[in-house]
């Protein structure tokens, strides 16, 4: 028998982001509690509607909590305010509008209502929490009170069924993975290729992975304009939204993962980076340093010259290679250790 019902809402759905993988891992943790948890959202990606229902379809009960993972404005908030249930608020982090201002109008207005959203809702819940300790930080200088620190349940298990073995490629392969959007900075990624070309003249190649929002049609413009007047065609590839098993291959045959990044809520490829032993190398913005926990390198000046140094020097120094590797490796297994659902669960069995 049920212990009770846990509604999950959130704003989009699509396999991949971490979201909606964190909504995933909670319905088979809370599962394993003895909990019925259903998933409900808003904008769902269509090959994944078998996983979630359009949230105006909840059929919601006077017993049920219902679980808000809150990252833009939708119209989930105003329907899930409508109920006197018990809820919760997981914050995800809401990105800056200013980075999407010269692309994507309509976001930059959803992302602007999402960060007016959380002045409103301070005192319309009954427990919050946060994927990680900058986001915590962002509701407590907003005036949240109580607020619990509650990490990813990231679930690797679902890279086992393939094969981990690196894959050797003749060139040197850089990697990144992420939504093709102007806050990740996949342009400075490209001007990183420039330099590392005019300054090596070694052969080389970086893919950009992540899925293109068809309304921000113009950035991803102007990254194919920038490889075209660069002259990096053959050299760096994007490469739209592809399932685990292709994903696990690209991790296989890359070298380091780089990251322009300027701004993070927690960014899980860092996390699947060390999980495939790539050395990490990223910008030190929002949550990226406090994910990486002293591992990987981090810059906090867009260098590509002295990037491109410390590569090369990566690339004569095997041991100081494996050395990062290895203190990512136990900065993994830290964090996989201190994720539970047990913050929630503490919630529910209180109540």
């Amino acid at each position: 028998m049920s212990k009770g019902r846990i509604l999950q809402f959130s704003a989009g759905f699509q396999l991949g982001d971490a979201i909606s993988q964190e909504m995933l891992e909670l319905k088979k943790k809370l599962k394993s509690e003895g909990y019925t948890s259903e998933l409900y959202s808003e904008n769902i990606n269509k090959p994944d509607r078998s996983y979630v229902t359009k949230f105006n379809k909840a059929d919601i009960k006077n017993d049920d909590v219902i679980v808000y993972h809150h990252s833009i404005h939708s119209d989930v908030l105003p329907f899930i305010l409508k109920f006197k249930n018990k809820k919760i608020l997981i914050y995800h982090n809401v990105t800056p509008n200013h980075f999407f201002e010269p692309y994507d109008l309509k976001f930059t207005y959803l992302l602007t209502e999402g960060r007016n959203d959380l002045y409103q809702i301070k005192d319309q819940f009954d427990a919050y929490f946060a994927v990680s300790d900058f986001n915590k930080q962002e509701l407590t200088e907003l005036g949240y009170r109580n607020v619990k620190l509650m990490p990813l349940n990231l679930n690797f298990s679902k890279w086992e069924s393939y094969n981990k073995s690196p894959i050797t490629k003749k060139d040197l392969q850089f990697l990144f993975v992420g939504r093709i959007a102007p806050n990740k900075k996949q342009n400075d990624l490209i001007k990183f290729a420039k330099i590392w070309k005019e300054k090596t003249h070694k052969n080389f190649h970086l893919k950009l992975i992540g899925f293109s929002n068809p309304n921000q049609q113009s950035y991803l413009d102007e990254l194919e304009f920038m490889i075209k007047s660069y002259d990096l065609e053959n050299q760096v590839e994007i490469v739209s939204y592809v399932n685990e098993e292709i994903l696990s291959k690209y991790y296989r045959e890359s070298n380091y993962f780089i990251s322009m990044s300027e701004h993070e809520g927690f960014c899980v490829p860092l996390m699947e980076a060390m999980y495939f032993q790539l050395p990490v190398i990223a910008y030190k913005a929002g949550a990226i340093a406090e994910t990486l926990g002293g591992s990987g390198f981090l810059f906090s000046e867009k260098n590509y010259e002295v990037l491109v140094d410390l590569i090369l020097k990566l690339e004569s120094t095997p041991i100081l290679k494996e050395t990062q590797i290895n203190h990512q490796t136990e900065r993994l297994s830290h964090y996989l250790k201190s994720t539970s659902i047990e913050p929630l669960m503490n919630y529910l069995e209180a109540k």
